[in-house]
């Protein structure tokens, strides 16, 4: 409660609304994607929750855009979706071997981006639904690399240490786990 958050990449809403309830009223989120049709998913999910006048939404690029500050900069960054073949079976033929190298770059310009937008001693926290190591641990480990004021929180604090890896990073795997392939990092900006 009481903390202001930027939702990079939002729609359509799911993460916005969780942390506007867990905020119990209190505190502010600014939920951006870079197309305003996926906007109006996010402001009728906040509508339906009774949480529109905490979660604001905004058009922008999470590439460039320029806020002000937040304790909490949320960064679902968009990706080659290859945890969720189960569900989206359809993505293996879609998907070429040079996307995910394309992708890579895309997530780690977004992820320097939102280094800007979060406040001393605050949480940058990246995620992703894909196995991909390109994606995921060595996108984390390049920006920690360019970014030292920045340093990994292992989510063993966190989470069941079935799904921490020896790296302190969140994944799941399909044929481990029973879910959907997906990572997380949770970075803390000194303060």
């Amino acid at each position: 409660p009481g903390i202001r958050v930027i939702d990079l990449c939002a729609a359509p809403g799911g993460k916005s609304t969780a942390l506007a309830e867990l905020m119990n009223g209190s505190g502010e989120i600014v939920a951006l994607d870079k197309y305003e049709p996926k906007l109006k998913l996010i402001a009728e999910a906040a509508g339906r929750l009774g949480l529109a006048e905490m979660i604001h939404t905004s058009v922008g690029d999470a590439s460039t855009i320029t806020l002000p500050p937040a304790d909490l900069v949320v960064v679902d960054a968009p990706c080659s979706g290859l945890g969720t073949l189960s569900k989206k079976p359809d993505i293996k033929w879609k998907r070429e071997p040079e996307d995910i190298p394309q992708l890579a770059t895309l997530q780690r310009t977004i992820l320097a981006n939102a280094a800007t937008l979060v406040k001393p001693g605050g949480v940058l926290l990246y995620s992703t639904c894909t196995i991909e190591r390109q994606e995921n641990q060595e996108v984390v480990a390049a920006f920690l690399s360019e970014h030292p004021e920045f340093f990994l929180e292992p989510a063993s604090a966190w989470l069941p240490k079935n799904v921490v890896t020896e790296e302190g990073f969140m994944q799941t795997l399909p044929h481990r786990h029973g879910v959907d392939g997906m990572f997380a990092a949770r970075l803390r900006r000194q303060g």
